[in-house]
């Protein structure tokens, strides 16, 4: 007789490891959708802080070469820095649409009429201070993200460096 329990009993599935074999499967349906999507939400605030870095390393060198005067032969001084910040920013094409950069100039007279607010749009004159202003609209990849942080999907990323223009001649 016991002979013939076991026999009809393991076609029927051998015990209880058989009620778990779908466990693992039903544990990675329910936690893996969340798991990538967090993942792909830490990639993508990596790609925003690189991008924000190198914004900042743009408009930094860009101001460098505004704050000399310099300009290159038959352009103005506006178009010779804008050309520095899209040149700067063009390496970084991939995460970077150069045609959606702006970048803004205000001068003041000193950093206390710039603390007061104000001042004139422009490179300004030797011995002024300005302040340039560079954004981007960073368009956001993961639609849960998108939903949390964005404005219609877009984050926008803005550094302001402020220099004082050197005497020049």
């Amino acid at each position: 007789m016991a002979r013939v329990l076991s026999c009809v009993w393991k076609p029927f599935g051998r015990g209880r490891n058989a009620a778990r074999r779908g466990v693992t499967a039903v544990e990675m349906a329910l936690v893996s959708p969340v798991f990538f999507l967090l993942l792909m939400g830490m990639i993508e605030l990596s790609l925003i802080e690189v991008a924000q870095q190198l914004l900042e390393s743009a408009a930094y060198n860009a101001s460098r070469l505004a704050k000399t005067g310099y300009t290159a032969s038959g352009q103005t001084q506006g178009q010779t820095v804008a050309q520095v910040l899209t040149t700067e920013l063009q390496s970084y094409a991939p995460l970077i649409n150069t045609i959606n950069v702006t970048m803004t100039e205000t001068d003041y007279n000193s950093f206390s009429s710039a603390a007061a607010g104000g001042g004139a749009s422009g490179y300004g004159t030797q011995q002024q201070i300005v302040a340039y202003k560079v954004t981007y609209p960073w368009q956001l990849f993961t639609p849960m993200l998108s939903a949390i942080i964005g404005t219609n999907g877009i984050v926008n990323l803005t550094t302001t460096i402020v220099v004082r223009n050197e005497p020049y001649g």
